[in-house]
């Protein structure tokens, strides 16, 4: 079963001024190597916001949340 590890968590704001807390996590997939049967495979990351909003990466330094459309950039 894969885990999830919180990375980052940063505000971005929209150009009308509203802000948003974005969240950022890595998914880590375990993987049977042979010398040591514990590692894991990075997977998939993704964003959210603070309070459960889906959001698109577009840039290191913006970001859409799917909700409602808005284009945040990181401040």
């Amino acid at each position: 079963m894969p885990r999830e590890v919180e990375l980052d968590r940063f505000t971005a704001k929209t150009d009308e001024g509203k802000e948003y807390i974005i969240v950022e996590y890595q998914e880590y997939i375990p993987s049977r190597g042979y010398d040591d049967p514990s590692t894991e495979t990075l997977g998939l990351k993704r964003w959210t916001t603070s309070e459960e909003l889906h959001v698109h990466y577009i840039d290191p330094q913006t970001f859409k949340i799917f909700e409602t459309g808005e284009i945040v950039r990181k401040i």
